[in-house]
């Protein structure tokens, strides 16, 4: 209890008085508490009041944020001011009294005095380091955050999951080299999401208990992201994705004045389906003149609103929606493919579009072929396989498809590609894979011409109000000066590229949007980190805010956020079936 706390009549047991109150010839004036006050340097009258503990708010230039941190090193300096005054006090006392017994009482008094704030000193100091509890058994070792992956680890999509998981573990590995956090390290861990809503529960509840984790990268599905994404910003984890298209999860849909963001944790590195579906609808409208266009909607596993979106944007900008077709995009129901060829049939359309997945695609394709309808089909990234162009063979030439994912060769990712490929190898097949190698070494790469064989690259620069893509890409921040892992040129498209873009593109997109999708918590965490000693909600609520203002220069461009979570600029691009292979276009955002 302070003074403060204390009834007004209340005797300290040593202030003045009438001269004859119990304080003076009671306990207070005892020879015991007199030498009490005498070792800790108290003058007469005075008294120790208890300070509560320090916490800051902000990082100490001498230290990390520790609770009393400021409060010890007051005390450690009155401390070595009392040791000094009492060392001289018993020093003097013995030298009046030359005896045996008062030189062993110096001795111990002395060591006594010395001991026990150095021995504050160290305790502190280890603390002060970090290090209090960081190895097993309360041995001295780095601290350890965490960054999670979420993404398809087995299945049709095992491949694409697996390289997002590398690219990360790059990331991670590239980090951890640099020590860019004295006294941190960083662990990985990866949850299988199957691609399903219920593996994207599952992955999201063991994150949202994981008390070291700093944020997590993925998951790459929309479907799965509905799930996952509200149980991590519930739980206060930062969440950043290489490649979810659903509007709705920023709000994009939403009027200006009424717009709020629903997850202030998520970020999308990426733009959404409404992005793809105008950069398509520009450009088969625009810069093809294909104006009497058929939708066929493959449905929610597509993107519930892809086809509309498109259907929309095409009609803005002059051509006419004949019909549209919904059928099960995931498969290639006989029954639904023909219907579909007939109604091409019926229409005599220019351009077919659809929102469907490579089986649905290319069966339809065929089906065109065997009855020799000369018709483009429109697809989208789900089309993007070279199942695709194995099954539908020459007849697809010509065919185009949209993505969000800008592929390696065309970004500044040279040295990224060196080093995947040679921690970890191509990544062959895969249904999202956009282009593969031709089967001859050295081949130059085709170029879109216009005309039966491919569409023209955007004359005149980019296509009008093309906004982006579903394309991973990294946010990140860091502050000024802060050096962080990666920015050796990685990310600049300065330095002379060891593999050639047909050996790039043998790595998915999303590996290098994971890549800096994990740079940016990375370079966050660099600058909220030093200074804490352990990973908690205010932790992660600062990683947030540190990644939504930074900007950095990421090996899929320039990386960056707006105030709703989405990626600043994204680009879109235009695949062209040209000599049996997708080859890109890009469109950068206006």
């Amino acid at each position: 209890m302070t003074r403060e706390d204390r009834p007004d009549d209340a005797d300290d047991g040593d202030r003045g008085g009438d001269g004859q109150s119990a304080a003076r010839t009671g306990s207070a004036g005892s020879p015991l508490r007199r030498v009490g006050r005498w070792l800790a340097g108290s003058p007469r009258g005075s008294e120790i009041v208890a300070t509560d503990p320090v916490v800051g708010g902000g990082v100490d230039p001498d230290g990390p944020l520790v609770p009393g941190w400021q409060a010890a090193k007051v005390w450690l300096a009155a401390a070595g001011r009392r040791t000094r005054h009492s060392a001289g006090t018993a020093a003097a006392w013995v030298g009046r009294r030359r005896t045996r017994r008062g030189q062993a009482l110096l001795a111990g008094l002395l060591a006594l005095l010395v001991a026990l704030p150095t021995g504050l000193t160290l305790g502190l100091l280890t603390l002060r380091d970090g290090r209090a509890g960081g190895g097993a058994g309360g041995s001295r070792g780095p601290q350890v955050m965490r960054i999670g992956v979420m993404a398809p680890l087995s299945g049709d999509l095992g491949n694409i999951g697996g390289s997002v998981r590398d690219a990360v573990t790059l990331a991670v590995d590239e980090f951890n080299k640099s020590e860019a956090i004295p006294g941190w390290k960083v662990e990985l861990v990866a949850e299988n999401d199957l691609s399903r809503p219920d593996g994207g529960a599952a992955a999201a509840e063991a994150f949202a208990k994981d008390s070291a984790l700093v944020g997590v990268v993925g998951p790459l599905s929309s479907n799965v992201a509905r799930i996952a994404v509200p149980v991590l910003d519930a739980a206060g984890v930062p969440v950043i994705s290489p490649s979810n298209g659903d509007p709705a999860l920023t709000a994009q849909d939403e009027p200006p004045y009424a717009r709020k963001r629903p997850y202030d944790r998520y970020f999308r590195l990426s733009g959404s389906d409404a992005v793809q579906a105008r950069a398509g609808a520009d450009y088969a409208v625009r810069v093809l003149h294909l104006t009497k266009i058929i939708v066929v909607d493959g449905g929610p596993s597509y993107g519930d609103t892809l086809a509309g979106r498109f259907a929309s944007y095409a009609l803005a900008a002059g051509a006419e929606v004949l019909t549209t077709y919904q059928v099960k995009g995931a498969d290639a129901d006989g029954k639904e493919v023909q219907e579909v060829a007939e109604g091409i049939q019926e229409f005599n359309p220019d351009l077919v579009y659809t929102s469907t997945g490579y089986l649905f695609a290319s069966a339809l394709r065929q089906r065109m072929a065997d009855e020799a309808i000369s018709v483009r089909i429109l697809g989208t990234d789900a089309m993007l396989s070279a199942r695709y162009l194995d099954s539908a063979g020459g007849a697809a030439e010509g065919d185009l498809a949209t993505d969000l994912a800008v592929p390696l060769s065309r970004l500044p990712a040279g040295a990224f590609a060196t080093e995947y490929l040679k921690r970890w190898g191509p990544v062959a097949g895969g249904p999202e894979q956009p282009a593969i190698p031709d089967k001859k070494t050295g081949s130059p790469t085709p170029t879109p011409t216009d005309g039966a064989t491919g569409p023209a690259a955007p004359p005149g620069g980019p296509i009008r109000d093309g906004q982006g893509t579903n394309t991973p890409g990294g946010s990140g921040s860091s502050a000024p000066g802060a050096v962080v892992p990666g920015d050796n040129g990685s990310g600049r498209g300065d330095e002379p590229s060891a593999v050639t873009g047909q050996e790039a593109d043998m790595i998915p997109a999303l590996a290098a949007y994971a890549y800096d999708s994990a740079r940016a918590l990375l370079r966050a965490a660099a600058v909220v980190l030093p200074g804490r000693v352990a990973v908690d909600d205010a932790t992660r609520a600062a990683i947030t805010a540190q990644i939504a203002r930074g900007s950095f220069a990421g090996v899929t461009g320039q990386v960056a956020f707006d105030i709703f979570g989405d990626r600043r600029d994204p680009s879109a691009v235009i695949y062209a079936i040209v000599n049996g292979r997708f080859v890109p276009t890009v469109i950068p955002a206006k």
